[in-house]
């Protein structure tokens, strides 16, 4: 195709608005797509400037089916898997990229713009936060604008498609919150997994010493619960995620499930646990908010079951979902207290041993100290006792505790006697196993600052926390937590009143000392809260309820009466108000028969030419066909002195010539 051609189908104005509808879309994808794919798409929008401005020409077929090739191997070797969002997501990126490189038609335009409201879409994807809503809605708006830039002269302007795309958006809002209330809900889209390899936040699924400590410098939201009923007390949120029973001398891990109800069958068949849950009802119960993780792993307060689709309990109290939780998730949760099992169900040999497991040296002080408590004949509680008292006299609590190497729990326990929750909830845990008491490491959050004004819990990620637990034949697994020992102002009040001096040192702005800085930062959660608990998380059940009480009983007679009527009628306005409007300003009368005059020449082949002058068509009809030339020119006249000079004679006169004025007869 000549260049010519390919100028006159797609104008400059036309091209520069695909590649700005596309830019805004793929603009926050960057972070999620590949570098060469950026850089792919980046010199097929160059290309066809090039061709645009005549110095290259259109790739040909080969080099089109290399191009695909490359992009397909490049997408192959970039993902492990293609059922996932990220390639999804690139291989719209890529559809960009391959019909930018023949972007002709207007056809061409149109189907890159399709693709860009789908790209768009994909945003909501990754992220369901307000910015990202309202940088959804600015793409929709350039996106159309870039539509409307396609329909033809003058149509590309800025401020004419712009303000097209202005009106058509602000005319569909009623429609969309129709729909969104009405229609009935689906699965989300988010619910595709995604790769997210390496990309997990908060709690691993191990623990050395100083990983805890880090968590503490992080003040992003994790958990928001809100309470059905009573609320625990600060000293009872204690937020189970893991539970760590395997030690190699320096990291604690989770080891192998102990039983069916383990985290990794349940994670792996994807179905729901069904175990015996005591008669006595729940103690609390509560939705979780929990931010994405990219980790199965979900938090809870001990013994708790869960009806949500997807979340599945273990045989360690704890509750897991079927995929690594990459978005917002909301799920419900009730929990039991342990006293409330009538009888202890003995420990299991496996367990038990797992229970026990310590390395097979290291850390010989720790061991011996354990052994000395064991030889006195001490019981289980008793033992703890000890250890706990020890804890309370002589270590100090610190957010920064010195390094420690080989031997960490014989340096902690007898040398450096600092650390965070982390070093306590080792050293006891080791010292427990060592004295023949099973015991394990449970990690997760502890705290909470209650939001009043929403009455949520708004637990950060600097109240990561880790405690222990032991298996007492009386009573079965018990919460011990040392870091209460050494300091109970972290359990009652939050790390940021233990540790005051070194809270959140290391930030560039320390908000937490800024009274009104905190108060923003808090206004803002709450605004996320309400717009995840109203819009994002308005599924089919929130949807029925919302339904049932404005018509206060679901059925098609009422939701056609309800919304079909309104809507019915809204359309019927709409299409009056587009009939009306496109009419134009009303024309005076000597303007609406000047107009049939046109339109009768223009039925004998002598149309008026677009900003053609009155006087001047009068004379070029005189010249082409002097039979229609003289009345031409009394009607020319007398139009003239009616629209300008408001001369009422005239206006009859006009009137009175057109009367007796039939082009058409007087050709043929």
């Amino acid at each position: 195709m000549a260049t010519s051609q390919i100028h006159s189908l797609l104008p400059r104005e036309s091209l520069l608005w695909i590649f700005a509808a596309q830019l805004a879309v793929l603009l926050p994808q960057f972070s999620h797509l590949p570098l060469w794919l950026v850089g792919a798409w980046c010199g097929a929008v160059y290309w066809r400037l090039e061709v645009y401005r005549g110095r290259w020409e259109m790739p040909g077929r080969l080099v089109k089916l290399a191009v695909v090739t490359l992009a397909v191997a490049g997408l192959s070797l970039t993902y492990r898997r293609w059922f996932a969002l990220e390639p999804m997501v690139a291989l719209l990126a890529v559809s960009f990229t391959l019909k930018n490189i023949e972007l002709v038609s207007r056809r061409d335009a149109l189907l890159s713009l399709m693709l860009a409201y789908f790209l768009a879409a994909t945003l909501f994807v990754f992220e369901q936060t307000i910015p990202y809503a309202v940088y959804g809605i600015f793409c929709v708006v350039i996106v159309t604008a870039a539509l409307a830039a396609q329909q033809g002269r003058g149509s590309a302007r800025p401020g004419r498609a712009l303000g097209l795309s202005a009106r058509l958006l602000a005319q569909s809002m009623p429609v969309m919150l129709l729909l969104f209330i009405a229609v009935p809900r689906l699965g989300p889209l988010w619910a595709v997994p995604q790769n997210s390899a390496g990309a997990s936040t908060g709690i691993s699924d191990s623990m050395t010493p100083g990983d805890f400590s880090r968590l503490s410098k992080s003040d992003k939201p994790a958990l928001r619960i809100a309470f059905d009923g009573s609320v625990p007390p600060p000293e009872q949120r204690y937020w189970r995620g893991l539970v760590y029973s395997h030690f190699d001398g320096r990291r604690w891990s989770e080891g192998e499930p102990a039983d069916a109800f383990g985290r990794g069958r349940a994670a792996i068949t994807g179905s729901k646990t069904v175990r015996p849950l005591p008669e006595v009802g729940p103690r609390y119960r509560y939705q979780v908010i929990q931010e994405p993780s990219y980790n199965p792993w979900l938090f809870a307060l001990a013994r708790p079951d869960s009806e949500t689709r997807g979340v599945m309990a273990t045989a360690e109290d704890t509750l897991v979902y079927r995929a690594p939780v990459a978005s917002r998730l909301a799920y419900q949760v009730q929990t039991w207290p342990r006293e409330s099992t009538p009888q202890v169900t003995p420990l299991s040999a496996e367990v038990r041993r797992r229970n026990l497991q310590l390395p097979d040296d290291g850390n010989p002080r720790a061991r011996q100290w354990a052994s000395e408590l064991q030889r006195r004949g001490l019981s289980g509680e008793q033992i703890s006792e000890e250890v706990l008292a020890e804890y309370h006299g002589q270590f100090t609590y610190t957010l920064k505790p010195p390094a420690l190497g080989r031997d960490s729990v014989d340096e902690f326990l007898f040398s450096t006697r600092q650390g965070f929750c982390e070093h306590f909830a080792s050293s006891y845990v080791f010292t427990m196993r060592a004295a023949g008491i099973p015991a394990r490491v449970v990690a997760g959050y502890q705290g909470g600052e209650w939001v009043e004004q929403e009455e949520y819990l708004l637990v950060r990620q600097y109240d990561a926390h880790a405690w222990a637990e032991i298996w007492l034949p009386a009573r079965g697994w018990v919460r011990v937590d040392p870091t209460a020992a050494v300091s109970p102002e972290r359990i009652r009040d939050g790390l940021q009143s233990a540790a005051a001096d070194q809270f959140m040192q290391d930030s560039l702005v320390p908000l937490h000392k800024l009274a009104f800085l905190n108060r923003i930062r808090l206004q803002w959660d709450m605004i996320n809260y309400r717009w995840y608990q109203t819009v994002v998380s308005f599924d089919s059940e929130r949807q029925q309820g919302l339904l049932r009480r404005l018509l206060g009983e679901v059925s098609v007679s009422r939701l056609l009466l309800f919304f079909g009527v309104p809507a019915g009628v809204a359309l019927l306005g709409l299409l009056i108000w587009l009939k009306v409007s496109a009419r134009g300003p009303r024309l005076s009368p000597a303007n609406r028969l000047y107009l049939r005059f046109c339109r009768r020449m223009a039925r004998v082949g002598l149309a008026r030419h677009s900003g053609e002058a009155p006087a001047d068509y009068a004379r070029r009809i005189q010249a082409e066909n002097p039979r229609l030339g003289g009345a031409a020119v009394r009607i020319t006249a007398a139009y003239q002195k009616a629209a300008f000079a408001e001369d009422p004679a005239a206006e009859k006169q006009l009137r009175r010539l057109l009367r007796g004025f039939w082009p058409m007869r007087l050709t043929h």
